[in-house]
């Protein structure tokens, strides 16, 4: 018990994902909820 199920993510989703928040102009939290991502995933990935 108390083990986090975590995903794991390619390089290339991750480098997609910093991409697109990027170009969109979109706010992290919209990015972050269109590709069912924690904010805070994306945040540091930036």
């Amino acid at each position: 018990m108390g083990t986090k199920n975590q995903k794991q993510f390619s390089k290339e989703f991750k480098q997609d994902a910093v991409n697109y928040y990027y170009s969109s102009g979109k706010t992290g939290e919209e990015v972050a909820k269109e590709l069912k991502i924690g904010k805070s995933t994306l945040s540091s990935w930036i």
